[in-house]
């Protein structure tokens, strides 16, 4: 708009300007004219009086041959052209167009010849236009430069102005960009106009608020889980939880398919909070999880999960490990107990017991009671002691280290695995695909798939895990570029070690570039109770695959107890809510509560909510009304290889 007032002023000025410089050389011409004839009628009065007109014609000629005429006419009385000189209307160096466009009138000036008293004659002179169409021509072309360089200047300084004056807005247009991408920047820096200022305040007031809305939102949820299902004085899961956590683990054949169950008692708890109160037997119970802690944190093997049931008794659920491991990690745990009574929180030496039951396909009844009774039995053994329930149960048969480093090497060199792919599906509407989940299989000696869950714990023992999701990825990549699942989206499983592998990281980076297309149809997923661990590592590759056009989830959502405040930064795609809050939440109240505020958060931050281990058609009623976006289970698809 100023620019285009400045040509608007710009094109006055100069219309002006050259309007007046006509007029000006019209009236020079004019004067030219008349002033000549005068001049020249007089001249010539003698030369007509002696009747010598080569005199005259010399005169004429004199005069007419200096360029500045257009014409000199001497005539008679009669009018009859006596001497006469004409040019031709030629106008050189001057635009044809600029002619046109500005006419110049040619005056004509007049003056009587006499002889003595009596008129002899008349002289016309006009003068010719070529000069001042010349003077014209170069005076406008002056000035349309003149202007046209302050045009400039002023129009890089205008624009210079305004950047400076506009920089807060387009800060703020970022900083609302920013707030798109769930990141909450405030500008410092006020500007010093008072309406740009208003707006920058107002901008940064409504960051801070749906910031703040964030956190409050959050922190309810984690309120919510924390009164639900942790234990309010050692932070542990509680027996509800317990209970979650451990139907689900066994109804899933790819999470749980050997583990243990260890149940640990501490002795005379009630009589310790008679004799010294309940702040000695509090500080007991937080000693004991000190010492739990410390056990477990010292196995690098074993996923295990830890829960406080009721009173003085703890329950640790160790998934995918031999009975060797868990006799182990038993004995250590029993061999530690004394240390409360070293730091004066137990009475005795005698602090407690540990049961522990093995896995073998049994209910969670049954294997919860085989573990209580093995407890019972090693409180009968003496003090600080493991007993191990010896089940009826078939064995299960175990490859020995060496023999399970020999055969998954073999898998990686020969890349003999086998993918499944298991459906999610959208929760509303056509019920469409929103992606496929791969199912990592591989060919026993015996041609039996194996899952996942068994060789896993063993490829992370023998430092292998990287080497078989680079694998893994590689297979899938190569299946989409080949178009083998048409347009659909195919997400991979990542193991949290793989996190912060350097390697992996740059190997992935490298083959989606070498693959737009496949880039933009794959899908990463890692769990979150092993991914908040390594969460710069994690950010760093949730950008790298986005960057690609890739989508990045987060699996088994709310197993652990972990701040929901990484949502808001981690710019995750979809959240896969764990199985263990989905199994019959069409019953459980508390259950509902929590994934709805989970879904809430969620799409405020455009993330989208998958629920996990979806069975019944009632749970995905349930599901659907809680406005979960998808939904995944054998309820759902059972895993096939396609």
């Amino acid at each position: 708009m100023i620019i285009a007032l400045f040509l608007l002023l710009f094109a006055g000025t100069v219309a002006i300007s050259v309007s007046d410089a006509r007029s000006y050389l019209d009236n020079q011409l004019k004067t030219i004219s008349q002033d000549t004839a005068t001049s020249l009628g007089l001249s010539l009065s003698q030369d007509f009086a002696e009747r010598d007109m080569i005199l005259v014609d010399s005169k004429v000629s004199l005069i007419f041959d200096s360029g500045y005429y257009q014409e000199v006419t001497v005539a008679g009385l009669d009018g009859k052209p006596l001497v006469q000189r004409l040019a031709p209307a030629r106008i050189p160096d001057v635009p044809a167009w600029f002619v046109r466009a500005l006419p110049i009138e040619t005056p004509r000036g007049q003056a009587l010849i006499m002889a003595g008293w009596q008129q002899a004659g008349t002289i016309t002179v006009a003068a010719n236009p070529a000069t001042a169409y010349a003077a014209l021509w170069t005076s406008s072309v002056k000035s349309f430069w003149w202007f046209f360089a302050t045009l400039v200047i002023t129009s890089l300084l205008a624009m210079l102005a305004l950047r400076l004056i506009l920089r807060p807005l387009h800060l703020v247009e970022a900083q609302a960009r920013a707030i798109c991408d769930r990141e909450y920047p405030v500008q410092d820096k006020l500007p010093w106009t008072l309406e740009l200022r208003s707006v920058v305040v107002a901008m940064n007031r409504m960051t801070r608020k749906i910031k703040a809305m964030f956190d409050d939102q959050a922190e309810a949820m984690e309120r919510l889980r924390t009164d639900s299902y942790r234990h309010a004085l050692t932070g542990l899961a509680n027996r509800r939880y317990f209970d979650m956590q451990l139907q689900q683990l066994l109804a899933s054949d790819d999470e749980f398919h050997t583990g243990a169950l260890l149940l640990l008692e501490l002795k005379e708890f009630k009589t310790l909070n008679e004799q010294r109160g309940y702040t000695a037997g509090d500080e007991l119970l937080r000693g004991a999880v000190h010492v739990i802690d410390e056990v477990v944190q010292a196995e690098a093997g074993p996923d295990c999960f830890v829960a406080h049931l009721a009173g003085a008794t703890f329950v640790l659920v160790l998934s995918n490990v031999s009975e060797h491991e868990a006799i182990a990690l038993g004995e250590r745990l029993a061999a530690a107990l004394p240390q409360l009574h070293q730091r004066g929180l137990a009475g005795s030496d005698d602090v407690g017991h540990v049961g522990m039951a093995m896995y073998r396909h049994q209910s969670a009844s049954e294997f919860l009671s085989e573990a209580d009774t093995a407890l019972r039995a090693a409180q009968n053994k003496g003090p600080n002691t493991l007993h191990v329930h010896v089940s009826r149960g078939a064995a299960v048969v175990a490859l020995t280290a060496t023999r399970w480093s020999e055969f998954l090497r073999d898998v990686i060199e020969r890349k003999n695995i086998v993918l499944h792919l298991q459906p999610v599906l959208r929760n509303s509407g056509e019920r469409t695909v929103l992606h496929y989940e791969t199912l990592l299989r591989v060919t026993g000696e015996d041609g039996q798939l194996i899952p996942a869950v068994v060789f896993v714990p063993m490829a992370k023992r023998l430092g292998l895990i990287q080497q078989i999701d680079r694998l893994v990825v590689a297979e899938v990549l190569a299946r989409l570029q080949q178009r083998r699942y048409g347009d659909s989206i195919v997400a991979v499983n990542l193991f949290p070690a793989t996190l912060q592998d350097a390697g992996f990281v740059a190997w992935l980076d490298a083959a989606l570039r070498a693959d737009p297309v496949a880039a933009k149809r794959i899908a990463f997923e890692v769990p979150e109770y092993g991914a908040l661990d390594h969460l710069e590592s994690l950010r760093t590759l949730v950008n790298i695959v986005h960057r690609h056009g890739g989508q990045f989830g987060m699996d088994h959502f709310g197993r652990g107890f972990a701040s929901f405040g990484y949502l808001a930064t981690l710019k995750l795609d979809y959240l896969k809510i764990d199985g263990s809050f989905i199994r019959a939440i069409d019953t459980q109240r508390d259950n509902q509560f929590l994934v709805e505020a989970i879904c809430k958060i969620a799409h405020g931050l455009d993330v989208q909510v998958i629920a996990e281990a979806v069975e019944t058609d009632a749970e995905r009623a349930m599901l659907a009304t809680l406005k979960v976006d998808g939904v995944q289970g054998y309820g759902i698809g059972m895993p096939a290889g396609m």
